[in-house]
């Protein structure tokens, strides 16, 4: 296969780390960047040859996006339909080349990436954005949340539920006594000591929160101490520990009625969770909007969540055609 059309290094298709690194050096660096922010950019651009052909890649991505339609290179402009106003050619032209870029970006990142997506072979997945629900042979209710993957393996003395891949939310039938609902991750388990559940798979930890009963989580590693947790308790399991933690979120199930509430949260966290439903590009620095809380329930269809914090906090949000939105501070 070959990669997509926009790299002006050429060579291999970027990992996409190297991609979202690069979009947010770009962030850093068109602002009014430190000297610390300066030595910390130069030594992440030199650190790989990944680097730099993602930093000359977002280099081009916003030259283009930013400069006059008449500009941009004609390849970059084709399937453009003729019109005699001048000024309709080059609205017509600016989004017809905002878009084949950031399509051409977002392309040759997830092609980099199909090697490590675990969901390819799962038996159920959603895709980004996307809620599924499947009920089981035993009665119980799983629900994905977006870009989420899991494997179902049922047998007459366990119910077992391999979560590879983002979050899901149990609902357990009582099943016959002997017959546990685990699910299952690369940290460890989390068994169902009664009926309901959230289990997501964070970068370096998995999180489980209790919404209903009760559940133990034991680490993968052998030997290591299990911990349960209570209705309104939330557990992290690694793989040689568990241990409590504050509930990330007083309502762990909103993601299932297609809302994200908060309570004095951090706006680049906030940005953190909503990227998790929206395909594109989602650009920021978060040192510069460090210092803003959101206290809201957000939508997590569509782009409304965005407009709804430009309203409500000094930040503007700027879209470039479907695929990429920048946020930035007033």
């Amino acid at each position: 296969m070959r990669e997509a059309q926009g790299n002006p290094a050429g060579g291999p298709p970027l990992p996409r780390a190297a991609l979202e690194e690069a979009a947010h050096w770009h962030s850093v660096m068109d602002g009014h960047p430190s000297t610390e922010e300066t030595r910390d950019f130069e030594r992440w651009r030199t650190a790989s040859p990944d680097h730099e052909r993602a930093w000359q890649r977002m280099r081009e991505l916003w030259s283009l996006l930013s400069a006059p339609a008449a500009q941009a290179p004609p390849d970059r402009l084709g399937g453009l339909v003729r019109d005699t106003a001048a000024r309709r050619r080059k609205r017509r032209r600016r989004t017809a080349s905002g878009l084949a870029l950031g399509v051409a970006l977002l392309v040759s990142a997830w092609w980099a990436s199909q090697a490590q997506m675990p969901w390819l072979a799962a038996d159920l997945r959603s895709g980004v954005g996307e809620r599924r629900t499947v009920e089981l042979s035993d009665g119980s209710r799983v629900t994905l949340n977006t870009d989420s993957a899991i494997d179902i393996l049922y047998t007459p003395t366990e119910r077992r539920i391999v979560l590879r891949q983002g979050e899901i939310l149990a609902e357990v039938a009582h099943g016959a006594p002997g017959r546990p609902f685990v699910v299952d991750t690369r940290d460890g388990t989390a068994t169902a000591l009664g009926t309901r559940y959230v289990v997501r798979l964070m970068p370096d930890a998995t999180r489980v929160t209790v919404t209903e009963s009760r559940v133990r989580g034991c680490p993968a590693a052998p030997g290591a101490a299990c911990r349960d947790a209570s209705a309104g308790q939330a557990l992290e399991i690694r793989a040689a520990s568990v241990e409590p933690v504050q509930p990330a979120n007083r309502d762990a199930e909103a993601w299932t009625q297609g809302r994200y509430a908060v309570i004095d949260t951090p706006l680049p966290e906030v940005l953190a969770e909503l990227a998790r439903y929206r395909r594109g590009l989602l650009i920021y620095d978060a040192r510069a909007l460090a210092d803003l809380r959101v206290s809201a329930v957000l939508p997590l269809q569509g782009d409304e969540a965005y407009a709804s914090l430009q309203e409500s906090l000094p930040i503007r949000v700027r879209s470039y055609g479907p695929w990429i939105l920048r946020v930035e501070r007033r």
